[in-house]
């Protein structure tokens, strides 16, 4: 199962805890219909470097999860986002 957070909320002004992103978990033939729909969808690869340069989803990003939160600039905030 791979992990989908809606990135959409993170562009408004950040409440005084956590912001609330819609997310849940989906299937891999889920995501694959997603990217055959040819919809805005991003995926990260939040392994390692090694990991990722080894195999990973045709057009995914890598952003390993121990950086995700300084570099979440780069994550879009206006489509879908998909991590795994």
């Amino acid at each position: 199962m791979l992990f989908v957070a809606t990135t959409l909320l993170w562009s408004s002004a950040a409440p005084g805890g956590d912001p609330e992103v819609p997310e849940r978990y989906i299937k891999v033939d889920e995501v694959k219909a997603l990217q055959d729909s040819r919809k805005r969808l991003t995926i990260i690869d939040v392994r390692d470097k090694d990991q990722y340069d080894e195999l990973h989803i045709k057009g995914a990003r890598n952003v390993p999860l121990r950086e995700l939160l300084t570099r979440l600039a780069e994550v879009p905030k206006q489509e879908p986002v998909v991590l795994y």
